[in-house]
């Protein structure tokens, strides 16, 4: 998603006009949910995806449709055979697309998306939101920190902006009407980071892949050549005595934990740190007979069944991987799956997501 903000700056700066669309709701089965963003540029060309198919062609025609008269709607994709919009699909379910005009032209709508790119890049917990009242005069506003920044139609920005005074944001991602206004709102990080203790070769197909995924790293090992920004350049780096782990680094019960340092001494003794630290997932890499002898060790501390069983041991789904970028492909859609059930589990709970 960053690509697709970074390279919408880079046409306003260049005094390009462009369209942003926006997948702001969904209902029933969609290739693509809320949160998904795709930019028509104006040679036609375009960056990143709405679900592909027959529905992300109409959505880009309707989006350069928009570019050529600069203007801007949110519109419906019906992705099942119907009388009154039926575009051949057989999905089952429907779209909610805003196509935004953007243009050099309006004031703040660079540095707005700018600011929006870094927040994305740097996973800090930001809220992007429209007001989409009239879709003729939108407010765009990126929230929650000292960067905090509005763009559009004045007066749907002062709508926004009294409509947030006050207010906490709750549901991750959606469209909601309040108070005569329709309004969209999206969290643009996850809560919590990974944490790959030992700096290896599938640490170092690991790191890279996550970070495509939306997921913030970090990359810890008691060696300064195995953990240094040289070689993981998208991550946090720690060299820290993995024998003292709490006197270095915090682990959350929103953070994920990947274990695969250089050998079982030192594995055993992360597992035994980080355990009661309750993380949202703890994975340890290894055979079943070293995952055996580690087991026996934890029993021995105290921990009981039940939180070793817990763990993800043997790490990564079981698709037979071997070299560590298929381990670590392995790792990275365990932790997807991880993520999916996390964010289900809290929108069908109290819809909080993002802790304050």
């Amino acid at each position: 998603m960053e690509a697709v903000f970074m390279r919408l700056w880079e046409e306003l700066q260049a005094g390009r006009r462009a369209v942003l669309l926006t997948v702001v709701d969904s209902t029933g089965s969609t290739p693509r949910a809320a949160g998904s963003h795709q930019l028509v540029r104006e040679d036609g060309t375009t960056v990143g995806t709405i679900g592909g198919g027959f529905q992300e062609y109409k959505a880009c025609e309707r989006g350069r449709e928009n570019l050529q008269e600069e203007t801007s709607s949110l519109f419906t994709l019906i992705l099942h055979p119907n009388e009154a919009a039926d575009i051949g699909a057989v999905c089952g379910g429907e779209l909610r697309v805003f196509s935004q005009f953007l243009s050099p032209r309006m004031p703040g709508a660079a540095d707005c998306v700018y600011k929006i790119a870094e927040a994305i890049r740097t996973h800090q917990a930001y809220w992007l939101m429209f007001n989409l009242t009239d879709t003729r005069h939108w407010a765009m506003a990126l929230l929650g920190g000292e960067t905090n920044c509005f763009c559009g139609d004045v007066p749907a920005c002062l709508a926004l902006r009294e409509y947030l005074s006050g207010r906490l944001l709750s549901d991750r991602t959606g469209l909601t009407r309040q108070h005569g206004l329709l309004l969209y709102r999206e969290a643009l990080s996850y809560p919590g980071q990974v944490f790959v203790f030992g700096g290896g070769h599938v640490a170092l197909a690991l790191v890279p892949l996550l970070t495509q995924l939306g997921f913030a790293c970090a990359v810890v090992d008691d060696r300064e050549e195995f953990a240094n920004s040289r070689r993981f350049p998208q991550a946090a780096v720690f060299t820290v005595d993995l024998q003292r782990l709490p006197d270095e680094i915090s682990v959350t019960p929103d953070d994920y934990v990947c274990i695969m340092t250089r050998g079982h001494v030192c594995d055993y003794a992360v597992q035994r740190q980080v355990l009661p630290q309750h993380p949202c997932y703890l994975g340890v890499i290894g055979s079943r007979n070293k995952l055996a002898f580690v087991k026996k060790k934890l029993l021995a501390d105290g921990f009981s069944p039940a939180e070793i069983d817990a763990c993800y041991a043997p790490i990564g789904l079981p698709i037979s991987a071997a070299t560590p970028e298929e381990i670590a492909v392995s790792i990275a859609a365990e932790l997807i799956a991880v993520r999916a059930r996390r964010e289900k589990r809290e929108k069908a709970g109290s819809g909080q997501w993002l802790r304050s």
